[in-house]
C-alpha cells in the first residue's frame, strides 16, 4: 500500500486499475490476513475476488502450514485468524494451489506457477507506448501484405510460361543435327565398319527424353547419359530401317561432346531447366540441374498419356513390330 502514489484516487481504484492492466494475478497468503476495507473485507481477499471477476488467470500460492510460524509474522487476532482460515478455504476450494515454507521455495513455485499459467493461458502482454503501430502504419502494412501476394501469384503465373525473348531461338518441333559415330558388323558377313552420321531429333523429342531425370535434380553427368541413351536409341530405329544396315549389329556409339553441350544450353536457354542453388559440401564442384516451373509443365504436357490414341507428336511416325526382344539400350524398367 505505501508505493501507490499520492493523488486524489482511492487506494481501492488504483488497486483495480493494476489489476485490469494485469495479464496474471499471483495470490501469495502467508500468515496474516491483511488490512481491511470499509466493510471488513480484507484488501488481498477484495482483490482476489476482484480477479475472479474479470476472468484474470489466478496463481495461488499457500504457506503449507501457517501454524508453524513466528508470531511476530501470523495473526494475533482471533478474528484475523479465522477469516485467514476461511480465505485459504475459499482459495483452496476454486484453485489446485501450491504450497511452500521457506522464502527459496517461494521463489520457485511462483517461478513454476507463472511459467505454467503463461503456457495455459496465452496473454496480451505490452509493449512500449513508442512500438504501437499507428493505424496508417497498419493500412500500409496490410497493402504492402497484398501487394507481395500478388507479386508472388504474377511470378507464380509467369514462371509457367516460356521466358521472354526466346522467340528467335530454335525450339519446340525445330530439329537439330546431332553428329555421332558408330560401328556395324555385318551378321552374315561379320565385316566391321565404322560410320559417322548425323540424326535431327525435334527440341520437344529431346527435352521429352531427359526431363523426367531432373523432377529433383540430376548431375550433369546423369543428364548427359540420358541424353546419349536417347540419342542412341533414336539412331538405331532410324538407321535400322536403312537397307544398307539390313543385317548389321550396331556399337560404339559415341557422340559429338560439343554437340552434348549445346543441347544442355539450349534447354537452359528456352527455360526449361536450370542450375540447382542447393546449398552442398564445399568439397562437391558438380553441376546439378532441375527443372523450372515452364519445364515441369511442359514436360507434362509431352510426356502424359493421352486418353485416345494418337500419332505421337514427340518421336515421329507410329510404328507396330513383331516382338523380338528388346535391346540392352531399351528403357523396360
Amino acid at each position: 500500500m505505501e508505493l501507490f502514489p499520492a493523488t486524489d484516487d482511492t487506494a481501492w481504484e488504483l488497486i483495480e486499475d493494476i489489476i485490469e492492466s494485469s495479464d496474471y494475478y499471483i495470490l501469495i497468503v502467508g500468515g496474516r490476513y491483511g488490512s481491511l476495507d470499509e466493510k471488513g473485507i480484507g484488501f488481498t481477499e477484495k482483490e482476489y475476488d476482484y480477479a475472479l471477476s474479470l476472468k484474470t488467470p489466478v496463481i495461488p500460492v499457500l504457506h503449507e502450514n501457517p501454524d508453524n510460524l513466528p508470531r511476530d509474522k501470523t495473526e494475533t487476532d482471533s478474528a484475523a485468524w479465522d477469516r485467514l482460515k476461511k480465505f485459504r478455504a475459499k482459495v483452496e476450494k476454486k484453485h489446485t494451489c501450491v504450497y511452500w515454507k521457506t522464502a527459496d521455495e517461494l521463489k520457485a513455485k511462483v517461478i513454476i506457477g507463472l511459467t505454467a499459467a503463461v503456457k495455459r493461458h496465452p496473454a496480451v502482454g505490452w509493449v512500449r507506448a513508442d512500438n504501437i503501430a499507428s493505424e496508417a502504419t497498419l493500412l500500409e502494412i496490410l497493402a504492402l501484405k497484398n501487394r507481395v501476394a500478388e507479386l508472388e501469384r504474377e511470378a507464380a503465373a509467369q514462371g509457367e510460361r516460356p521466358p521472354e525473348g526466346i522467340e528467335d531461338l530454335s525450339q519446340g518441333e525445330d530439329e537439330f543435327n546431332l553428329r555421332l559415330r558408330f560401328n556395324t558388323k555385318n551378321r552374315i558377313t561379320r565385316d566391321e565398319i565404322q560410320y559417322t552420321a548425323t540424326i535431327a531429333p525435334t527440341w520437344n523429342s529431346i527435352f521429352a527424353a531427359v526431363a523426367p531425370n531432373m523432377i529433383h535434380e540430376a548431375p550433369e553427368r546423369v543428364l548427359k547419359h540420358a541424353l546419349q541413351s536417347f540419342v542412341i536409341a533414336e539412331a538405331k530405329r532410324r538407321f535400322e530401317k536403312q537397307k544398307q544396315f539390313k543385317d548389321a549389329t550396331f556399337s560404339s556409339f559415341v557422340i559429338n561432346q560439343e554437340d552434348m553441350d549445346t543441347c544442355i544450353i539450349q534447354l537452359r536457354a528456352l527455360g526449361l531447366i536450370k542450375p540447382n542453388d542447393k546449398k552442398r559440401s564445399v568439397h562437391d564442384k558438380g553441376i546439378y540441374w532441375t527443372l523450372t516451373q515452364y519445364g515441369n509443365k511442359l514436360m507434362v504436357q509431352l510426356r502424359a498419356i493421352r486418353k485416345e490414341p494418337v500419332e505421337s507428336e514427340v518421336f515421329g511416325e507410329v510404328e507396330v513390330n513383331a516382338d523380338k526382344g528388346h535391346s540392352e539400350d531399351d528403357d523396360w524398367g
